[in-house]
């Protein structure tokens, strides 16, 4: 094989990534909660200037739990096809375990983001005194999110 054709055989695997992931996005409304998580985790991260390391702390558990979230759909789709529909105790239990694993990497995201702010929670607070205009711009930032999880995404009636 040519070195073209294994570089064109690389790019398009980063295409099937990305593909896997918009799916994730699109079908799984955990992944949207997390996704609006991790974007209030990052402006908080702006508003309180962290650290290298807390910076560094809570990009790695963020990847983690949405690359988590990716392994739980890839293993419920996995599942569902192998079970045909029926149900059966064994699928159950590797979806819950799947499950499982994110909501566990999930905590663990929690426990580094109440390191990581805990201390700064004053900080935090007092911002929205300072500056009221963070009041209405945190409403529909969390208006917004809700219906990116749970709105958006929804199958329409036919």
């Amino acid at each position: 094989m040519s070195i073209k054709t294994e570089l064109k055989k690389f790019c398009k695997s980063f295409v099937y990534a990305a593909s896997g992931i918009v799916h994730c996005i699109r079908t799984q409304r955990n992944m949207r909660f997390h996704m609006g998580a991790a974007c209030a985790v990052a402006v908080l991260s702006i508003i309180c200037d962290i650290s290298s390391g807390e910076q560094l702390a809570l990009i790695l558990t963020i990847g983690g739990v949405m690359a988590l979230e990716c392994v739980n759909t890839a293993i419920e789709s996995t599942v569902d096809l192998a079970s045909k529909g029926e149900r059966s105790a064994n699928a159950k239990a590797a979806k819950d375990c799947a499950a499982g694993a994110v909501l566990i990497f999930c905590l663990a995201a929690v426990g580094v983001a109440a390191i990581v702010f805990g201390k700064r929670i004053l900080f935090i607070l007092g911002s929205f005194v300072d500056t009221p205009a963070l009041i209405p711009a945190a409403v529909m930032y969390v208006a917004l999110w809700f219906w990116w999880v749970f709105i958006c995404f929804r199958e329409k009636k036919q």
